[in-house]
């Protein structure tokens, strides 16, 4: 797995995954979690993890703090 710091809506987030992922999948991810309050202390305590569409793709996402680590769903 890799991880890089990337900068979106003035924050800096860490980005961990394990295949190769486009600028628009990772600020998309980003935005969904934003738009859900993800990083907020309250939301991380309550939720274990989220499933997320970009485009025709899943991922698996879980937030810590500013870390955000995405996992591609495989489809059947």
């Amino acid at each position: 797995m890799e991880s890089i710091p990337f900068l979106h809506a003035n924050k800096i987030f860490t980005i961990t995954f394990e295949d190769d992922l486009t600028f628009v999948i990772v600020r998309s991810i980003l935005d969904q979690l934003l738009d859900r309050n993800a990083f907020g202390s309250g939301v991380q305590q309550c939720e274990e993890s989220y499933y997320l569409n970009c485009d025709t793709e899943g991922f698996k996402v879980w937030v810590v703090d500013m870390e955000v680590i995405v996992l591609r769903e495989k489809l059947l």
